[in-house]
């Protein structure tokens, strides 16, 4: 009988481990770990192409304390910044969906989440500077899936629903379409809701959605956590559009003090479109102000804000919009711009289509422009640029390049 025992066991074992994401992964760690980049002193008077890889998975240039991390295929690789050189690698026989660095100033993690039966499913945890695996996690998911960080959480957004993790992993709260409810009553009531875009700052969760008998896009403001009765706070709920006749509003970013979101102008009453617009709302998800801007009936696709030094930069299209990180409210726009970028030694650098428009921070005075030597076009893709040290990083669709300080 023990024999037997001992075979079941065996074989019980085997088979978790054949249907098991372990059997088919590939994972290479780093013999040491990399130190911090240190930030830049002074802006270099030019660059130089340092090296380039696909990457596919990442929406943004994914920035750890010590790597720069590309995600394509199956494949996340923690890179040498300056040199490109692989240091730690994982992959997978199955697809990225979507990669993304979390809290390099604390735990400094990079997520990768990988595409199973359940759509993108499966989540893991990797250490930003040696690709050590930290935590995994699995949940019911969407086929698409966009990753949103913040300094608490992580928000994981689909087309049907959403969830919230912590560094844990463990799942704050999930929104929308709930296949198999543990507690009935935890949503709220709205039904069959398409969810378009979405941010998170500290404890709130904001999504612009359309659900059943809607009439047009609605903005929904809920907590990031559970209530005490295990419930998903909602802290408002309305419609910030007439109609949905045409593309819904895009969420830009959310503070502690309110919510940005663009508004093409194109689901109003008039029978033309308005002027594009940033549209100011509080906490609550209550209207306030709203500022003109320049920029297209819906953002590009590929349209993300970049958080940088107390700003926000947001490309509509026809230019980039610099906001008040903690107010929201926008500053200017530079209309030369490609898209968002960052702050570097007290200098904000922005995509231009010859390389980079370096301007005041304060109030978008043009200072210079740096001549970037791409090794390929933009091709009308946004370009994401980002900083870290005294390296410039592109993204430009599925294209990463890193420029470094011309010798």
């Amino acid at each position: 009988m023990s024999l037997f025992i001992v075979v079941v066991l065996v074989v019980a074992g085997a088979i978790v481990w054949w249907i098991s994401p372990a059997r088919t992964t590939d994972s290479v760690t780093a013999s040491t770990t990399p130190p911090a980049i240190t930030p830049a002193t002074g802006v270099p008077e030019a660059f130089a192409s340092r090296w380039s890889a696909e990457s596919a998975a990442t929406d943004v240039p994914a920035l750890t304390a010590s790597t720069i991390v590309t995600a394509d295929g199956g494949t996340v690789a923690g890179h040498d910044p300056t040199t490109g050189r692989v240091l730690w690698r994982y992959s997978r026989d199955s697809a990225l969906c979507t990669a993304a660095a979390a809290w390099p100033s604390s735990v400094n993690e990079v997520l990768a989440v990988y595409r199973n039966s359940r759509g993108c499913s499966e989540v893991t945890a990797l250490d930003g500077s040696t690709g050590a695996r930290k935590s995994a996690r699995t949940s019911d998911a969407d086929d698409t899936l966009h990753l949103i960080t913040d300094s608490g959480y992580v928000l994981a957004q689909g087309p049907g629903r959403l969830e919230t993790w912590g560094s844990n992993m463990v799942r704050g709260i999930e929104y929308g379409r709930v296949t198999a409810p543990v507690k009935p009553g935890v949503q709220p009531g709205r039904t069959d809701c398409h969810l378009y875009s979405s941010a998170i700052s500290g404890d709130r969760v904001a999504v612009i959605e359309r659900c059943a008998g809607d009439p047009g896009y609605r903005l929904t403001v809920l907590g990031a956590l559970l209530d005490s009765n295990e419930q998903v706070t909602q802290y408002g709920s309305s419609l910030i559009t007439d109609r949905a006749s045409a593309d819904p509003p895009a969420l830009i970013a959310m503070s502690t003090s309110g919510i940005a979101v663009y508004d093409g102008g194109t689901n109003g009453n008039g029978p033309t479109p308005a002027t594009p617009r940033i549209r100011l709302f509080t906490a609550d998800g209550a209207a306030g102000a709203s500022s003109e801007v320049k920029g297209s009936p819906q953002p590009p696709v590929d349209s993300v804000a970049t958080f940088s030094s107390g700003l926000i930069t947001y490309y509509t299209g026809q230019a980039t919009v610099v906001l008040d990180a903690q107010s929201l409210r926008p500053r200017y726009q530079i209309p030369a711009a490609l898209g968002p970028g960052e702050v570097m030694a007290g200098q904000l650098l922005l995509p231009s289509p010859s390389g980079i428009t370096v301007r005041d921070p304060a109030d978008g005075a043009d200072i210079r422009t740096i001549t970037l030597p791409r090794r390929s076009p933009a091709d009308g893709t946004t370009v994401i640029l980002r900083v870290l040290g005294d390296l410039v990083v592109e993204q430009r669709g599925a294209q990463l390049e890193v420029f470094g300080p011309q010798a």
